[in-house]
């Protein structure tokens, strides 16, 4: 029997070729979509969960609930380590992990030859040997966890050891760290796998830190963001009373000052990759709000393909009014005949599901680019894709299916035979119309979705910010020598495409920040005050063209002389104007004061996402991390190669590498435009579903109505008018649709806005243009069949059956 049901599905959909290939088209679509969109969310989900400790496994972070913002930062002063080690808490491990972004190393080949790379893109970390015992990336070996307890030591990935190792076993070798650091390659072990927040590439012993840092790492003043501390809790253990705990213990060692304005709070590993509000040691957060917006796109798209198969299927319904008829006749009861449709629509969903795996792994690697992501398609590999995929067969062929099948049996046969058979009515409108409303409506939100997000980083990118951004390039200075390449300034200045250059801390927007609290006005307490402090030469105002309101900018000098500050740190002091600010003293340590010089206009520092931060600028010329230089773009080349002869000079030991400071800011921003470019994808995709199934539904309309097309012809009808028949139908479909969408997209855009303090404004004109553009498209899509109809001619219209 089933074998009968198969095979007259097979003949069904090759004799209704069209039919079946507007439906498979559709489908496959869709379904490419939700496969796609799968591998997405199924990789973000599956973030560092292999780890066999990871609901125990946590990330001490510290907050500071008395401060101005009641902010938490990732990361923890250095001797909270050591402190541990000591006054065990009650945790089971902790390690301790400080990572370093695009270092350098050299080599010296067995031949003498000295080879100098610089890692760009890659992450190498300074980890404690209990490292290797939290989490599960290699077996803890004995010997790897001994060889990391001392210093100098360093354990690569195969990829990096392949890479500057070539033909040989990087064991026993040697490396320099950013020509401070030499240690010694003790195990190579496999790459870090993609779906994990620590994808490191090179892990040197933590022992070896105190001598590689450039800081005092036995301070309680310094917290850095890659300065993270991690632990495992014991199993059954109270995480809460577990940091109660912590606290106390850490306290007790602690200045009183610092003691009573931290606090310790755990943080779940399973924690790290969603909260974009810490920072984790990947730089890539991913919030459970993103994820869920995909799978719904994903929901949307396979619902619209669905829709196209329902509207198909009523359509050709009436069609095969008289095929069911007969099986009516012949014995055949209701089952029989939705089975029958049911193995039509499997058919139709298997063909659709074959092709979307084609479509899949063709579009994969587009996917991975945009992404920055390494997902595969290997169904054998992995069993959840398979099972997705076999689901998804059922509940479209369901969803898809159900429906027809029962429009079909419930025909009654003379009615059938006599083609006189109806679709049902819902409230006034057939199901068809419902869907195809529904259909445009997801459309529509889509494509205002689009237009929002992409007028919204139009304004992030177009902003003035404080600052000039254009032509400035920026060079990572080596931090033990910074002060090196400063007398070579004048040098750099001699070729006219360098404009003017500049030393600092970061240029003003800049992913690296350095909080700190002061003293105003020889107070006794610090100010509630957390400033963003920028330590920069006399050059940096100028450079960047930062607008002074009152007062100078800095004299030169190495050392701290002397303050300038922002307009939020002004009324953050509660001085009335910028002219009043001038002479006021400010203090870091409330021994050492320093007048106010300067204000300036306030300038971002941080993504739009962020208010601007109270700056205090000064000079200090330790804490140089970045040359900036200001070049004429329309010379780009001969400013860098002069750059880098000069850079020669003073660093003939490290390697040249650059970045334009555009760049950097736009890289703030990097997850919202791929939000753009996908939002814009599954738009058009969305577009294309329905009109493959408008098509459809017109040119099935239009053999359906073929005699009344030739009588009206007769009568005098034009081909505009005929045109107008098929059309203003569907016109009030998509205008209901829009009214439908317009107040949805709303909603889910103002969500979205708000994850940025400056934000634009939802207008008029991206509904109105997503409407026009969606009835626009619609009409172009149903003009071709009705026009083609019209333009039939009338005697073989009315011969029609």
């Amino acid at each position: 029997m089933l074998k009968l049901y198969f095979l007259t599905a097979i003949r069904s959909l090759l004799r209704n070729r069209s039919y079946s290939v507007l439906n498979i088209a559709g489908l496959a679509l869709g379904i490419t979509c939700s496969i796609l969109l799968f591998l997405v969310i199924e990789f973000e989900l599956s973030y560092d969960t292999f780890h066999t400790k990871a609901d125990r496994i946590y990330r001490v972070t510290m907050s500071y609930p008395n401060s101005e913002k009641g902010f938490i930062e990732p990361s923890v002063y250095f001797p909270v380590g050591d402190v541990l080690k000591q006054n065990n808490p009650g945790i089971e491990a902790h390690a301790e992990v400080f990572v370093e972004e695009d270092p350098q190393f050299t080599i010296v080949r067995s031949n003498g030859e000295i080879a100098k790379y610089y890692l760009e893109d890659v992450r190498i970390a300074f980890v404690e040997p209990a490292y290797f015992t939290i989490f599960d990336f290699v077996p803890a070996d004995k010997n790897l966890l001994k060889g990391l307890a001392e210093p100098n030591t360093v354990v690569l990935t195969q990829g990096i050891a392949s890479k500057y190792f070539p033909g040989e076993d990087a064991v026993g070798k040697f490396l320099k760290l950013n020509n401070r650091l030499t240690a010694r390659v003790i195990s190579v072990i496999p790459d870090m796998p993609p779906n994990t927040d620590f994808p490191f590439s090179a892990f040197f012993s933590y022992a070896s830190l105190e001598k590689y840092s450039t800081f005092d790492v036995t301070s309680w003043n310094y917290s850095f963001s890659y300065q993270n501390l991690y632990i495992t809790m014991p199993e059954n253990a109270n995480p809460a009373e577990l940091e109660k705990q912590l606290n106390a213990t850490v306290k007790q060692h602690m200045p009183e000052r610092k003691a009573k304005d931290t606090d310790f709070v755990l943080q779940p590993l399973g924690d790290l990759h969603y909260n974009d509000e810490l920072f984790n040691l990947a730089g890539r957060n991913v919030t459970m709000q993103y994820i869920f917006g995909m799978a719904l796109v994903g929901i949307f798209l396979l619902l619209t393909a669905c829709i196209n198969f329902i509207n198909l299927a009523t359509a050709q319904a009436i069609k095969r009014a008289k095929e069911v008829g007969v099986r009516k006749v012949m014995g055949s009861n209701q089952w029989q005949i939705m089975l029958q449709f049911f193995g039509e629509t499997l058919c139709i969903t298997i063909l659709a599901t074959l092709l979307s795996i084609i479509l899949a792994e063709l579009a994969l690697p587009y996917l991975n680019d945009l992404l920055e992501l390494k997902l595969t398609f290997d169904i054998f590999q992995n069993p959840q894709i398979l099972l997705f995929l076999v689901l998804e067969v059922l509940v479209v062929t369901i969803f898809s299916g159900l429906y027809p099948a029962l429009v079909l049996a419930r025909f009654e046969p003379i009615a059938a035979l006599k083609s006189r058979a109806a679709v049902q009515q819902v409230a006034g409108f057939s199901l068809r119309s419902v869907l195809v409303v529904l259909q445009f409506a997801i459309c529509q939100v889509l494509i205002i979705c689009t237009l929002i997000v992409t007028e919204q980083m139009q304004y992030v990118f177009n902003k003035p910010l404080g600052f000039d951004k254009n032509g400035i390039i920026q060079m990572g200075l080596p931090r033990e020598e910074a002060n090196k390449l400063m007398p070579y300034r004048h040098e750099m200045l001699q070729n006219p495409a360098v404009i003017n250059v500049s030393f600092a801390t970061a240029p003003p927007s800049s992913d690296l920040t350095m909080g700190t609290g002061f003293y105003y006005n020889h107070s006794s307490e610090r100010v509630d005050v957390n400033a963003n402090a920028k330590f920069v030469d006399e050059y940096y105002f100028e450079t960047f063209d930062l607008k002074l309101i009152a007062g100078r900018t800095l004299s030169k000098s190495d050392t701290t002389i002397e303050f300038v500050i922002n307009e939020t740190m002004r009324r953050k002091l509660g001085i009335e104007s910028p002219q009043d600010a001038i002479g006021k003293k400010i203090s870091f340590n409330s021994r050492e004061y320093y007048p106010i010089v300067g204000v300036i206009e306030d300038f971002h520092q941080n993504s739009l996402r962020d208010p601007v931060d109270p700056a205090l600028l000064t000079s200090y010329h330790k804490q140089y991390f970045y040359a900036t230089a200001k070049i004429d773009l329309n010379n780009i080349e001969q400013a860098t190669k002069h750059l880098e002869s000069v850079w020669n000079k003073a660093y003939p030991d490290d390697v040249f590498n650059y970045t334009f400071l555009d760049e950097t800011i736009a890289n703030f921003y990097k997850e919202e435009t791929r939000q753009k470019v996908l939002f814009r994808t599954f738009a058009f995709i969305a577009i294309l579903i329905g009109c493959i199934g408008l098509y459809g539904l017109v040119a099935f309309m239009a053999a359906q109505r073929t005699k009344e097309v030739g009588i009206r012809k007769v009568m005098g009808a034009s081909i505009f008018d005929i045109t107008l028949l098929f059309s203003k139908d569907f016109v009030k479909l998509v205008l209901i649709a829009f009214v439908i969408a317009a107040p949805v997209a709303y909603y889910l855009m103002d969500e979205w806005l708000q994850s940025f303090l400056y934000r634009i404004s939802i207008g008029y004109w991206p509904f109105v243009l997503a409407g026009a553009v969606t009835l626009l498209i619609a009409l172009v899509t149903m003009s071709s069949q009705a026009i083609r109809a019209a333009m039939a001619n009338p005697v073989y219209s009315l011969k029609a059956e």
